[in-house]
């Protein structure tokens, strides 16, 4: 004849409150092993102790210890509660200090924001700077031309931009670096092989300029081609992304003016000439963000560039020769 189990299923008890107080006990006696000496641990008598544990294990509906003659042995199910009170109590132990290094921007998230440009020139020295003195901040990227970052940032969907000027009103601006423009050459042009350390004047140049698209690149274009001319520029190759420019100066379509850290591309084809001090130009990026802003990781990076700024002397990241 079969044998029959019976088990006996506690019922669920929607809404069970379980106090601080009680856990700390339980803990208490699961690692004393003796009411009496948990008792003194938490500065209390045993029978107080005592009811705690008691309600506990009716609010539970299981046997969390087994009282012997010299103490108290944990069930099985006390083993498994225990588990789960060290990490109810390491988290609640733990919450007031991350909640203070959140408020003091020493966690949290901070959105950056970069022009492609702006990527080969500063960015990784932001990064950097968060890296060593935000070493908890989460930062997430996102590429996005100036205008659009401005718009990214009224809208507090992004806390810091890397743009070029101008700085709309409303917003808050930190100068945090400064480079010349070179000129980029085709390999197989004649100032590509005439005396490299020898600057070049732009009156040198005979070829159509390739542009930066006033769209995408309005501060590049207006100061290109108020060094050059507009009507200089060759109108049908107009780009703002400079891998796109590179590639049409290779191709020998003209030459094209782009910041120094540009250089770091190494494209093969192009060559690179600086500029005679009277054609000399420096182009600017700031870092810009919203005063609306309640993020405190933001104030905390600010306060680093402003810090980093003004201790060094220049600008991060600076690019001159």
């Amino acid at each position: 004849m079969p044998v029959q189990a019976h088990f006996r299923i506690a019922p669920y008890r929607e809404g069970m409150n379980l106090s601080l107080q009680q856990l700390r006990g339980f803990v208490a006696v699961a690692e004393e092993r003796h009411f009496g000496r948990a008792a003194a641990r938490l500065n209390m008598t045993q029978p107080p102790l005592t009811r705690q544990i008691q309600a506990l294990e009716r609010a539970l509906d299981v046997v969390l210890f087994e009282r012997t003659g010299r103490g108290a042995r944990i069930t099985a199910a006390g083993r498994v509660f225990l588990d789960h009170c060290h990490r109810v109590l390491a988290l609640l132990d733990a919450a007031p200090t991350a909640t203070r290094r959140a408020a003091e921007g020493r966690t949290g998230t901070l959105r950056l924001a970069f022009t492609a440009i702006g990527a080969y020139a500063i960015l990784a020295d932001v990064l950097d700077l968060v890296k060593r003195h935000l070493p908890d901040v989460t930062v997430e990227l996102t590429e996005l031309v100036s205008p659009d970052q401005f718009a990214a940032l009224s809208e507090l969907r992004i806390d810091l931009g890397l743009v070029r000027p101008p700085i709309p009103e409303g917003y808050a601006s930190l100068l945090v670096h400064s480079e010349d423009l070179v000129l980029a050459v085709p390999s197989g042009h004649p100032l590509a092989h005439d005396d490299a350390d020898a600057p070049v004047a732009l009156t040198d140049v005979a070829d159509d300029y390739i542009g930066y698209s006033p769209e995408g690149s309005r501060y590049l274009h207006d100061i290109c081609a108020a060094m050059i001319g507009v009507d200089r520029y060759a109108v049908s190759q107009l780009t703002s992304q400079v891998p796109t420019m590179l590639a049409l100066v290779r191709a020998g379509l003209g030459c094209a003016l782009i910041p120094r850290s540009i250089m770091t591309m190494g494209v093969h084809g192009v060559r690179y000439r600086e500029l005679a001090p009277a054609d000399a130009h420096s182009v600017t990026l700031h870092a810009c963000w919203s005063p609306d802003s309640p993020n405190p990781a933001l104030q905390r990076l600010v306060d680093v560039l402003s810090q980093e700024r003004s201790g060094g002397g220049c600008e991060i990241g600076h690019m001159r020769r």
